[in-house]
């Protein structure tokens, strides 16, 4: 599909834009923190996710609803209009194309507000660094280098990958092949970067664990570009009713922390971040530490999460709030005692409402630096 068959005529296109500007605009709701106030510096360190959004964007794979008013190539217009941020993250399965026109128009509209792409977030199910086939894992290869150069074209500086179930036991095999993606990574500038998921690969914006997406098994004999269109999740559902800003679907039978896991098992937790950074490290790869997502029980274990992932970082962190640790502390522990530099990436799962309250505390604490 591209970018014409997606928005049906470029006139209904021009129409869509020129009414879901305010759809979008009553729907960010009552805001907190005026952008208007805040120092340009801060905001220049906040991106947010497309997944954020994902029960409000008109993208592939989902059913129709009242509910979808923002088309993706608005993205960059409503994020600067309603948080002041330039700043955008993409999940792959919502990019309606693998055409490079595709990729340089939404680039194109991007600029339009000073935006930019970030990151694009790759989910591509079973194929992934710790598939147990190598087939799988030769076609992960194929799938992220050709999203490498998508990001190229759509001007992001990183690609995230989704390890899937690493364990001491297949370490042998996902190290080489994530390595196979950040080599290729570097001699496009892009940065091949993986992140703290809890027990592993979690499948974002299908409930946590997703489960195969069409094509993934069987894959052998199929061409990257086939893969790409069939790795996406079937439906890209929205999160349950009721789940919080910043809830992490803990992986299925998972050992508890500090609990060491069988032999072939999926570490959890503390127990998962030594295993992950002998990874990203023996790779030549970078971190993208999700606070929610590390699954860490409290305040002084998240620290040490951060401190063990910070000097491999690809200065991005998916920030998310949690009740068993503070997110003004921890990112008073990145700046002071690790001297992070980098970017806050807002994780939310429930549009605006989540977005905002993540916004706010990384408003107010970056804004509290002198």
């Amino acid at each position: 599909m591209n970018r014409r068959e997606f928005f049906g005529t470029t006139a209904a296109g021009v129409a869509g834009i020129a009414t879901s500007r305010y759809a979008w605009a009553a729907q960010a709701g009552n805001q907190k923190a005026d952008w208007k106030k805040v120092r340009p510096a801060t905001l220049d360190r906040i991106a947010i996710m497309t997944l954020n959004f994902q029960s409000i964007l008109k993208v592939p794979d989902t059913q129709d609803s009242p509910n979808r008013t923002l088309e993706l190539f608005d993205i960059g217009e409503m994020l600067a209009d309603t948080y002041g941020v330039h700043k955008v993250e993409f999940q792959h399965y919502h990019l309606a194309s693998v055409e490079p026109s595709y990729f340089r128009d939404l680039k194109a509209r991007l600029e339009k507000t000073k935006s930019r792409a970030t990151q694009i977030n790759l989910e591509f199910s079973g194929l992934n660094i710790s598939a147990p086939q190598q087939r799988d894992r030769l076609l992960a290869i194929d799938l992220t280098k050709m999203w490498i150069d998508h990001a190229v074209t759509l001007g992001a500086q990183r690609v995230m990958i989704n390890q899937g179930q690493p364990t001491q036991e297949n370490k042998v095999n996902s190290i080489p092949t994530l390595k196979a993606m950040a080599d290729y990574g570097k001699s496009k500038n892009i940065i091949v970067s993986v992140e703290t998921r809890g027990g592993g690969g979690g499948g974002r914006g299908r409930g946590g664990q997703g489960g195969q997406a069409p094509g993934a098994q069987g894959a052998a004999g199929a061409t990257a570009a086939d893969a790409a269109r069939t790795a996406a999740p079937a439906a890209a559902a929205t999160p349950a009713a009721g789940a919080t800003a910043g809830a992490a679907a803990a992986p299925a039978q998972a050992p508890a922390a500090g609990q060491a896991a069988a032999p072939g098992q999926t570490p959890s937790g503390p127990d998962a971040w030594p295993l992950l950074a002998e990874i990203i490290k023996g790779a030549g790869a970078y971190s993208n530490v999700d606070l929610g997502g590390a699954n860490a029980p409290n305040q002084e274990e998240l620290h040490r999460c951060l401190k063990m992932m910070f000097p491999m970082t690809a200065n991005s962190t998916h920030t998310r709030v949690n009740a068993r640790w503070d997110l003004a502390t921890a990112m008073r522990y990145l700046e002071g005692e690790l001297g992070y530099k980098g970017l806050y990436t807002i994780e939310a799962s429930n549009s605006h409402e989540g977005t905002r309250q993540i916004y706010d505390v990384v408003i107010a604490t970056l804004d509290s630096k002198t």
